[in-house]
């Protein structure tokens, strides 16, 4: 038996998390004029989770499998409005680049060749594309080095978001509308009770009739049965200075880019020079052998670290040899690479969103939408199935 909590605040749905899912969400909610409340542990836009850093790849033929391609294209088409809305900039449409060698190609996100997928997902889905070889490639990007035997996609409507930005902005304007939001609010436990739920935090009790669940690299604090399942893992994220002239580096000249593992070459991936001459170069590879939680994880990053993440970028990006800024960042992986879109098996009014695996965030904004939508038992207009609780 829960004790009754001093203070209860009470509404329609509530949501948990208001990272990149959340905040989609809660803006969703209150743009239909449903009564809405979003509490998060701290205070977003924050970088304790998995939506900082300043840019996220977008890519609309998605090498992780066709299922995810109508959710980055509903995307795209939010964010697009929410710039009209709020007169700001979030999507960057200025090219990506995937590429790696023609042959001995590594599995990546759970697909086993990461390259031939995007391809295939491209040429399914009608996305405008170019295939490209290694001359081809060096013509046109001199930022890069490439070795002669490697082969591309080049995808011109692919390019980055800001998700710091797009946190803000869908939480300013969800609050614009009406929704309510409690942040610094640490969520202890949740239980069903007569006619919804209850969540409770240090800050009194909230009862909802819906509850939403979009806790990230925190999921498994929120439903322990998927403690196993959604791992966070460390990460860390680098900028290094670039080695050749500036314009080789402005967004436009230079692409977004992935190069998938290969024989000896590790996946990496990174971006222009988004704020300019001497806001350094962002890459970064893949790590899924520290696991962590997002409370405890060590957010120092050591010299030897930067100084390996330049040796790896080196084979194929001009550098230079000062890495000017670096940060940590938790990705939580699913046990298949998968995304987690489902109701709570036990609890037919809990949702749980986690759209992660290291490519959530460009899927963010259409998730959103869809957990509005299903949330208040509209149909979603995009199968799911892809998405189901697995565990």
């Amino acid at each position: 038996m829960n004790p009754a909590p001093d203070r209860v605040s009470t509404t329609r749905i509530l949501v948990v998390g208001l990272g990149a899912v959340g905040s989609a969400t809660l803006y969703q909610l209150a743009l239909r004029g449903i009564a809405c409340h979003g509490i998060d542990a701290h205070y977003p836009p924050h970088a304790l989770g998995s939506s900082h850093g300043q840019t996220r790849i977008t890519r609309l033929a998605v090498g992780e499998g066709a299922a995810y391609v109508p959710l980055v294209q509903r995307s795209h088409v939010i964010w697009r409005s929410l710039e009209s809305q709020a007169q700001t900039r979030l999507l960057h449409a200025c090219g990506g680049l995937v590429f790696g060698g023609r042959h001995e190609r590594l599995q990546a996100h759970g697909s086993a060749d990461f390259l031939k997928t995007t391809c295939d997902v491209a040429s399914q889905h009608r996305i405008q594309h170019e295939r490209l070889d290694a001359h081809q490639m060096q013509s046109r990007f001199p930022a890069f080095c490439f070795e002669g035997d490697e082969e591309g996609y080049y995808e011109p409507e692919a390019g980055y978001v800001m998700p710091e930005r797009c946190i803000e902005v869908q939480l300013g304007e969800a609050k614009r509308l009406g929704a309510a939001i409690t942040t610094g609010c640490r969520m202890t436990g949740w239980h069903s009770i007569k006619g919804g739920y209850r969540v409770e935090t240090a800050k009194g009790a909230f009862d909802c009739e819906t509850l939403i669940l979009c806790t990230g690299p925190w999921v498994a604090d929120s439903l322990p049965a998927l403690k196993g399942h959604a791992t966070p893992y460390r990460q860390v994220l680098h900028w290094f200075e670039p080695g050749g002239p500036g314009e080789w580096f402005e967004p436009g000249t230079m692409p977004v880019f992935i190069r998938v593992p290969y024989r000896g070459h590790e996946m990496i991936y990174g971006f222009p020079e988004v704020k300019g001459p001497g806001s350094g170069l962002k890459v970064a590879t893949e790590s899924f052998t520290q696991s962590c939680h997002p409370g405890t994880m060590d957010r120092e990053v050591l010299r030897s670290e930067s100084e390996v993440m330049a040796r790896i970028t080196r084979t194929h990006l001009r550098i230079g040899r000062r890495c000017l800024h670096s940060v940590v960042c938790p990705y939580t992986v699913t046990s298949d690479f998968g995304f987690l879109i489902d109701r709570h098996p036990a609890a037919r009014d809990v949702w749980v969103a986690s759209p992660c695996s290291g490519h959530g965030f460009k899927h963010s904004a259409a998730v959103g939408e869809i957990l509005a939508e299903v949330s208040i038992g509209q149909p979603s207009p995009m199968d799911l199935s892809a998405f189901a609780w697995r565990f």
